[in-house]
This record gives structure tokens, sequence and C-alpha cells, in this order.
């Protein structure tokens, strides 16, 4: 009590209530400082923000040509951006399958491989047949259950969901492992094939039972010139929970023929009907000879569902050769693909008619250039020219950074061409 008087001894009432007024003040003044740094510290850390970023496409692109760089010239170095570090590269699993996994300060990107020459990576992409979205593979004797979409109409292709249930247990391995770095902000990519698998990875994950991996990840997924993975149930289900919300997309050139695989035939209902039939038939309706590809399709459908089924069973067969033993879950009674993720269009590759110097060149090395009118010979336009990793690359600077694609040394790759 003494102690208490002795310490406002000499004050006035006036002086203690300014005393209390600044101490209120700088109190308000810490909380709003308190509540600044927190909102900074957010930002900071909030990578992965909503809708199409040409940066993010810019790198995951460069990011997927990895595969291409190593196998052509051993390293990637030079396709790889510079503050992006690859901390992990599984070993080939299932179909010839390989995953990598990158880190960049508090973002890590899981990049998938796309197809490659062996038969096993192509009878992972003939695998067609579609299989229920809920359901359990049997492997090795030992039960895989997997969710890639909740509603029960809901399919997929038989190749891809394989691949992603025998990848699933590195795969969660790695994203637990980046999460003990504090990196919850993973995107997911991969070009042709890897991208089919980008975007039924993103699915799996997302439906994991609770406590498998952390509720505090974000995934954002960016696949380029993939095939299409599932039926039009999955399609909805994946538009609403992933693409609608601008965390999902699908970048394609539309030259390129395999983002138009395995099969699509219907656009806006029932093509091929009674009803259609009767509009036919009383002139209500003009046939629509374009379309007679899909009229067709539609006819034969369950001719084409049970060809593809029983061929699909020999692929089974075929598949479960490298394993002791795969059971597949009973094939669903469908078909017809639809695309997945927010569709971004690039325009078609031109063929870079680059000179080639003959001088010192065979008649049969000749014999597989293309002349042109005026008597030069160039590379002739690879098969699959239009589906080509680098061409993304390159069509992806020339949309959004017209500046480095004016910069760039290599407008295709020399390797990349017949």
């Amino acid at each position: 009590m003494a102690t208490t008087v002795k310490f406002f001894t000499g004050f006035c009432p006036e002086t203690i209530f300014n005393y209390n007024y600044h101490l209120q003040k700088n109190k308000r003044m810490r909380i709003v400082l308190l509540i600044l740094l927190l909102n900074f510290s957010n930002t900071s850390f909030a990578q992965l923000r909503e809708g199409f970023d040409p940066d993010e496409a810019r790198t995951l692109i460069a990011i997927c040509n990895s595969y291409t760089f190593l196998n052509l010239y051993g390293s990637d170095s030079l396709i790889i951006p510079k503050d992006y570090r690859k901390v992990f590269t599984s070993e080939v699993t299932g179909l010839d399958n390989i995953f990598q996994v990158y880190e960049s300060d508090n973002v890590g990107v899981i990049n998938f491989r796309g197809s490659t020459a062996k038969t096993s990576s192509w009878v992972e992409n003939i695998y067609s047949a579609m299989i229920p979205s809920t359901g359990v593979i049997k492997i090795d004797h030992k039960n895989f259950p997997y969710t890639f979409a909740a509603d029960t109409a809901a399919a997929v292709h038989s190749g891809y969901g394989l691949a992603v249930v025998l990848l699933s247990p590195k795969l969660i391995e790695q994203i637990n492992n980046l999460n003990t770095k504090d990196i919850y902000d993973i995107l997911i990519t991969g070009h042709s094939q890897g991208g089919a698998l980008a975007h039924l990875s993103r699915a799996y994950l997302e439906n994991l039972s609770e406590g498998e991996i952390s509720p505090k990840n974000v995934f954002k997924t960016y696949a380029f010139a993939n095939p299409m993975c599932g039926n039009e149930e999955f399609a909805e289900e994946y538009e609403v929970n992933y693409s609608e919300i601008n965390m999902s997309y699908t970048i394609i050139n539309p030259s390129d023929l395999i983002p138009k695989m395995p099969m699509h035939y219907q656009e806006d209902g029932k093509i091929f009907g009674t009803l259609r039939f009767k509009n036919w038939a009383y002139g209500i309706e003009e046939i629509n000879f374009r379309n007679i590809k899909e009229y067709t399709l539609q006819i034969f459908e369950p001719l084409l569902q049970s060809y593809i089924n029983s061929s699909n069973r020999l692929i089974e067969r075929l598949v479960a050769s490298f394993y002791v033993s795969i059971e597949m879950p009973e094939y669903v009674e469908d078909i017809n693909y639809y695309q997945t993720g927010a569709i971004r269009k690039l325009e078609p590759f031109s063929n870079p008619k680059a000179p080639v110097d003959t001088l010192n060149m065979t008649k049969k090395e000749i014999t597989k250039l293309k002349k042109d009118k005026y008597g030069n010979y160039y590379n002739k336009k690879a098969s699959f020219f239009q589906h080509k990793p680098y061409h993304y690359y390159v069509a992806i600077l020339k949309e959004y950074f017209s500046r480095d694609y004016k910069e760039l040394d290599l407008l295709y790759l020399p390797e990349n061409l017949e």
C-alpha cells in the first residue's frame, strides 16, 4: 500500500488521465500492428491463388519437359526454372509410370511422366474400359480401396485409375514429406498421359479418408495435352469441385489429337434416339452429316462397348503379368469420355521450316527430308508434332510472354523432328 501511494506522489489527476490514455492508445496500436502482421504473414505464405496464372503455367510446362530433356540430353538443367529444385523421383511403378517432386519456397510440385515407348506404357493408354469411381483393386492379393468421385454413376479410365492406385503409397508419402517442411500448397501437373494422371490423382487425393493427408493441403492442377480420363458424371463432379473454383486447368492445342481420346461422341444430350428419328422423318430437324461419325458411334455403342470391355479383359491379363495378380472391379457400361479441367486453348503449332544443310548427308538421309518450292530441305513434321511437350512450352511463351518468346534460342528441338 505504501508503495502504491509513493508511486503516485506528485501526479495530478490530469497527468494520471493522460498516462492512462496513452497506455490504451499504445495497446490499440499493438493490436492493429498484430492484425496487420498476421495479414501480411497470411499473404506471404498463401502462395496458390484462384484463377489461371500464366507464370504457374509457364513453370509447370517447363517442368513437364524434364523427362524430354533427360531422355534427349541426359540433363534437364536447361529447362527447369532456377528457383525450383527437384527433391524426389519415384521408381518406375506399374505400367512404366514415374513422378517427380519439386520445391520452391513454400510451394511443392508433383509432375507425372507421360507415355514412353515401352509396351506397358501404351497398354495403360488403351486399357480404356471404365471402372466405377469408387471401388477396390486387388493387387498381389491385397485390397487397395480408391475413390475418385462420390457420384455412384461416375466412372474412370481403367489404365489411368490403376496407375494412380499403384502410385498412391509413394504419392501420399511424398505429400506428407512436403508437409514436414511446412509446404502445403501443391501444384499437380503432367503432359499427355501424365496430365490424365494429374487430374485423376487430384481427384484421388481430395477423396482420401480423414487422416491420410493433412487437411491443410491446397492442390491446384495444370494438365497439358491430356487424354480424357472419365465419363460425364465424373467430369461434372470434377468441374464443380475443382474447375469452378478456378483450381484446375487443362491446356490443349486444338490440332493435337490426344486430348480428343479415348472416345467422345455426345455433345448435347442424346444424339440418336426416337425423338430425333421422328424429327428427321417429319422434317422438323435436318440431318447434320458433319455429325455422321457421332450418329454411327451411338448406333453401334452396345457393340463397341462389348468389344472394348472384352478386349480390355485381355489387357487386364497382360497388366497382371507385371504382378503376382491384379483383380480389377467390374467394368461400367459406358465408353463415352468427357474432358475435365477448365479448358485453355493454345494456337496450333506451326511447322518450323528451318533449312537443313545436306552437304554431308547421304541420299538415304536426304529422302527423309522435305523440300520446299525454293529447293530448301528441312525436317519433316513428326507424327505427334502437335503433341510435343516442348511445343506446348514454346506456345505458352508465345501466348503470355512475347518478349521471352522472341528471345528464345530454340523454337523447337531438332531431335523431336523426323
